[in-house]
């Protein structure tokens, strides 16, 4: 566990997960240990949602981990070939959309992206 204070009243929290957005425990301030303040403009949904992507003619399997007006986080499975600027064909509940892969990290068995709907 470490040790992060809260950058709005500088109270301690304890996290396993440094990356991740947490609410401080005192205050509700959204932060993350390693990115500071939560700098996004739309909440986020946390929901798991299977979907398929198609990406350079391959159809993946994925699933989506949280979902806002304006993008969604998806975990991908096996080794994907998507790069930071792909443009990804996706349906989600057999709604199709194109969405814009603005962020990645690779996995030892898959990878977290962040897309934006375009």
């Amino acid at each position: 566990m470490l040790r992060i204070p809260c950058p709005k009243c500088r109270k301690t929290s304890y996290t396993s997960d440094v990356e991740s957005f947490y609410s401080c425990n005192y205050c509700g301030f959204k932060f993350s240990g390693k990115f500071g303040p939560d700098r996004r403009r739309e909440s986020r949904i946390e929901k798991v949602i299977p979907l398929m992507l198609s990406c350079q003619d391959q159809d993946v399997k994925a699933s989506i981990s949280d979902i806002s007006e304006g993008g969604v986080r998806i975990q991908i499975s096996g080794k994907p070939s998507i790069i930071i600027g792909d443009v990804l064909d996706i349906t989600v509940s057999d709604y199709p959309m194109a969405a814009k892969v603005m962020w990645i990290k690779k996995l030892s068995d898959g990878a977290i992206a962040g897309l934006r709907k375009i």
